[in-house]
């Protein structure tokens, strides 16, 4: 993924944690002025907490998230990113797994999980209203919910320059700043196409 295809993201226009949701839930576009029945002041929303790395986390949101895959196997894939894991076999598909501790720190010298305890199963869209294509995050823990509103928005960390590019929105929880990946901005690259098995 080159950094030019994402420069022109304004990282102030943000949109609110309750506006991702509602808005992906309504099918209506991203930055859409919301309506009373899309989003009302205070609202709660559910974010999936995925802890990437030890107390360092990402959030997603809950209707991205497909299955657990326990003690996955990944068959590797000679000249594949840095970040990939490998293959990983779901429903007679071969899924691209990646490393989101990887992707976000390339130069600190961490390699992939080999023998990950989970791969969390994603959906992404290409385009609004196309087929769903999945991918699988690597994870040591099990996701957990939790109940976010737009008070609880800030800044993205400034640990990786791909922050901006790969996240909607970002909210602190328990002191942390954690962002929430869009999906198809990790895996919407024609590199992580799922191929059958």
């Amino acid at each position: 993924m080159g950094a030019e295809v994402f420069s022109n993201i304004d990282e102030q226009a943000m949109p609110t944690v309750a506006e991702i949701v509602a808005a992906k839930e309504q099918a209506a576009p991203i930055g859409a002025p919301t309506s009373a029945t899309m989003v009302k002041p205070g609202l709660q929303v559910l974010a999936r907490l995925i802890e990437y790395a030890p107390g360092r986390h990402i959030a997603l949101p809950p209707h991205t998230n497909f299955a657990l895959i326990d003690n996955p196997v990944a068959a590797g894939v000679p000249g594949a990113a840095r970040h990939a894991c490998g293959l990983v076999s779901w429903q007679g598909k071969r899924l691209p797994m990646i490393d989101i501790n990887v992707l976000l720190h390339p130069a600190t010298g961490v390699l992939p999980a080999a023998t990950p305890r989970y791969a969390l199963v994603v959906a992404w869209q290409r385009v609004p209203f196309a087929p769903l294509e999945y991918g699988a995050i690597a994870l040591e823990k099990l996701p957990v919910n939790v109940s976010v509103g737009d008070e609880a928005q800030c800044a993205l960390p400034e640990d990786s320059s791909l922050w901006p590019q790969l996240s909607l929105s970002c909210f602190s929880y328990e002191g942390e700043a954690v962002p929430i990946l869009d999906t198809a901005l990790l895996f919407g690259s024609s590199h992580y196409q799922s191929v059958p098995d």
